[in-house]
């Protein structure tokens, strides 16, 4: 189970970066009674074109992370954790249980997956250094965990979700900007290649939804005058 609910968060993760939430990509699942290969093909709607972008970006992202290039691989952190539940199934377990080999099957042409791939994801999410601040994103997913409180950014720019630890005393500033789009700062924590990995917030500001912005004819008008 957790095989399947990482192969199908990869390619769901896939599917978001090349198509817009507004159309998402409906996949068919196909499973043999017996076997332990699970499949998808995408839904008569999904454009060819469509289709192949989604195969190809699935398949040089995992190529890209066999040679040991993460940045190279233009995957989200959602994407990128999916792949390392993957490889990490590969690895001996205790008492000397022999690893699970996992195959990638794109196009039918295979990929293997091992354990070089979670390796690499691994030291490459280690924090590298701590400088104070901002990250702007939409706020979401609030919650508690071992007595933390916690919410997550979502960067549109990156493509990916910051952790966001904060106070006791910012709980209702938060609930506030539920599913809003905030800039928060704080002390940042982020990977060597300057990617931020999560940040301890002590202000939150709101900012206005897109919806509130300015269109491009607003800005004409207002120069015109």
């Amino acid at each position: 189970m957790a095989a399947a609910r990482a192969f199908f968060g990869y390619v769901q993760e896939i599917s978001q970066a090349i198509v817009p939430e507004a159309q998402p990509v409906r996949w068919i699942v196909r499973v043999r009674e017996g076997s332990a290969l699970l499949a998808v093909d995408p839904s008569p709607s999904v454009p060819q074109e469509i289709t192949r972008r989604i195969y190809a970006r699935a398949e040089q992202g995992i190529r890209h992370l066999i040679d040991g290039n993460i940045n190279e691989s233009g995957l989200s952190e959602p994407a990128l954790k999916y792949l390392r539940t993957l490889s990490e199934m590969t690895e001996a377990g205790p008492n000397k249980i022999a690893p699970i080999p996992i195959r990638v099957w794109v196009l039918r042409r295979p990929i293997s997956l091992d354990t070089n791939i979670a390796n690499t994801i691994r030291e490459e999410w280690r924090a590298d250094y701590n400088d104070y601040g901002t990250i702007e994103g939409r706020l979401e997913s609030i919650q508690e965990s071992y007595g933390t409180l916690q919410f997550y950014i979502r960067d549109v720019m990156l493509r990916q979700r910051v952790r966001c630890y904060f106070p006791e005393e910012l709980l209702l500033e938060v609930f506030d900007t539920f599913r809003k789009r905030v800039e928060v700062s704080g002390v940042s924590h982020y990977r060597k290649n300057g990617t931020p990995v999560s940040i301890e917030v002590e202000q939150i500001l709101g900012l206005p939804d897109d919806s509130e912005l300015p269109t491009a004819e607003d800005v004409r008008e207002i120069l015109r005058s």
